[in-house]
């Protein structure tokens, strides 16, 4: 009499299992932190871009003409101007007079609201304003560029020039 062959199983023993983990394990190591670079890079990407939508957004403003009746004291108002903090994670809109000086605190009749960057991206430029001009769009007061960042070794920067172009770099 013959003994019946014995059926093999179709299974991952334990130490196929266990390999498998492992291999598994070594690759998220490299894997994780590369994504976590990847991701702080396009946020701050995305921050760069915010800056550069928001400053043509209050440029457009200047160009048509927004509260171009409204007075600023006694004096008509002509600049739409945004203000930066050197470390800070947000800045602030307002609507001026003259393009000589940065409004410290801003008063409230000329405050237009205020901005800002998420995940602890900060302002790394020196604090100053720019100013808008209602007549032609045209920018003046601050020295180009304003740069933003994690730190001092994760920076990105927004140039513009006296005509009004606005653009970036580090791409």
């Amino acid at each position: 009499m013959e003994l019946p062959l014995l059926k093999r199983n179709k299974a991952f023993t334990l130490i196929e299992l266990m390999i498998s983990v492992t291999i598994i394990a070594i690759v998220s190591a490299g894997i994780i932190p590369a994504f976590s670079k990847y991701i702080r890079n396009q946020n701050l990407r995305q921050a760069q871009e915010q800056l550069k939508s928001d400053l043509r957004s209050i440029q457009n403003k200047a160009l048509t003409g927004a509260l171009s009746d409204q007075l600023v004291g006694t004096a008509n108002m002509k600049y739409w101007g945004v203000k930066f903090i050197n470390n800070s994670t947000d800045y602030q809109i307002f609507i001026a007079a003259v393009d000589t000086s940065c409004p410290d605190p801003i008063p409230p009749a000329q405050f237009q609201g205020s901005e800002g960057f998420s995940d602890s991206i900060t302002v790394r430029s020196a604090t100053g304003c720019i100013f808008f001009d209602v007549s032609d769009g045209g920018i003046s007061g601050y020295v180009s560029p304003i740069t933003l960042g994690y730190s001092d070794s994760e920076l990105r920067s927004v140039i513009f020039i006296s005509t009004g172009l606005i653009y970036s770099t580090n791409d």
